[in-house]
């Protein structure tokens, strides 16, 4: 390929610990690797990890903090106890809060960089679905830009609906116009891309979110001690904090599990480490005896993924309610070599898993989880099959974005 000079434009970026980070993190070591010059343009407010291609702006976020004594905004992992409020601004401003916090100082830096020295693509990234106005903004100079829906925005949205119906069109609007206007749209999932679809508001690539093979961490780290030998231990790693991902019907399936086969119960262990909302808390100290559920609380990212290759098999949770929902978590999953139980029917998550070789249930049916847990205590599911795992392994998915970068140009 040609080599191309490349505007990545993504609020969550290291040294952000966010989820939202890894996937342009990743893309961007990646396309740089293939020879493409790639200019990041993001947020001051998580701290400056010393990328010398990223372009920190001004935040209205890090204003905040630092009136509050600190030094940065605090990712979500950076506390074992998180709020699952949304900020009181989302009922207010459209399409998000940060598109008067943040972006109009990035599409401010991306206007001066461009006149600086013209950039042959703009890749914008959301949530949030503001930073598509500075791929707008440079479309209208001539720019081609992709537009990278992580989450789709209006689809299964996980932002509150807005409570009048002026702010609800002019979120449609937005999305239509906005997602209209660029030259490639590229979804991770195909729920999501299939509604673009069939409202006419794009035609969208789909390329899923992977797994990096040098992100799994220095050799050595040791797992903290919290796995018990004599049972088969149930891994989760991350938060679950968003809706599509309630833990709740899986907690219903302990307490029958307990009840209906106490035998297969003293056999198992759920196993959670990450940070929980008040209420997961409350949730998780329900008393599920002779099973047992343990509260790891946060670890750092080399001891999760030395937990995942230690656990007897490794929890997904994925509702049907949001069927795009395709966790970045299961590709961490895959990489272990561990076998995987997806409580993910009827979501892109549950159909991959089960792509691999997962144990694949609906996340909202306790009867259905019991059941599958009943069957992991006493023979856990096959490890997921190496022969699937190469679409879902970078450089596949960076191969692919500069594939639509040239698709961009040449439109």
């Amino acid at each position: 390929m040609t080599p191309r000079r490349i505007l990545l434009v993504s609020y969550f970026y290291p040294p952000c610990r966010d989820t939202g980070a890894l996937r342009p993190a990743t893309m961007a070591k990646y396309l740089r690797r293939m020879g493409h010059e790639v200019q990041v343009l993001t947020t001051a407010a998580y701290g400056d990890d010393g990328d010398a291609g990223a372009h920190r702006t001004r935040d209205v976020q890090l204003w905040r903090a630092r009136r509050a004594g600190q030094e940065r905004v605090n990712a979500l992992f950076d506390s074992d106890t998180y709020g699952g409020r949304p900020h009181p601004l989302s009922r207010l401003v459209v399409p998000e809060p940060l598109a008067v916090a943040w972006t109009p100082f990035a599409r401010s830096a991306a206007l001066r960089l461009n006149r600086h020295r013209r950039f042959d693509c703009v890749i914008t990234t959301s949530p949030p679905e503001s930073a598509h106005a500075v791929g707008v903004a440079l479309g209208r100079r001539g720019i081609p830009w992709v537009a990278d829906v992580r989450d789709a925005w209006t689809f299964e949205p996980l932002r509150p609906e807005f409570p009048t119906a002026a702010q609800r069109a002019l979120d449609r609007g937005l999305e239509r116009r906005w997602l209209g206007r660029a030259d490639v749209v590229i979804c991770v999932s195909e729920p999501a891309a299939r509604d673009l679809r069939e409202r006419g508001i794009a035609d969208p690539l789909v390329i899923p979110n992977g797994w990096d093979p040098e992100a799994g961490g220095p050799p050595g780290v040791r797992a903290p001690e919290v796995l018990d030998p004599d049972r088969v231990s149930l891994l989760y790693t991350g938060r679950f904090g968003s809706y599509g991902r309630d833990p709740g019907p899986l907690v219903e399936a302990l307490g029958r599990l307990a009840r209906d086969h106490p035998q297969a119960a003293g056999h198992l262990e759920l196993v959670i480490a990450g940070p929980l909302t008040e209420e997961e808390a409350r949730l998780f100290a329900r008393d599920v005896s002779p099973a047992r559920i343990v509260i790891a609380g946060i670890v750092p990212r080399d001891s999760a993924l030395a937990l995942q290759r230690e656990a007897d098999a490794l929890l997904l949770i994925a509702q049907p309610a949001r069927s795009q929902l395709l966790n970045i978590k299961l590709f961490e999953y895959m990489a272990s070599g561990r076998p995987i139980l997806a409580l993910a029917e009827g979501t892109e998550a549950g159909r991959v898993a089960r792509e691999v070789g997962g144990e694949v249930v609906r996340a909202d049916d306790p009867d259905a989880i019991a059941t599958a847990l009943v069957q992991l205590a006493s023979s856990p599911p096959p490890p997921p099959d190496p022969s699937a795992l190469p679409p879902y392994t970078y450089p596949a998915p960076a191969e692919r974005l500069a594939e639509a970068v040239e698709g961009a140009i040449a439109g």
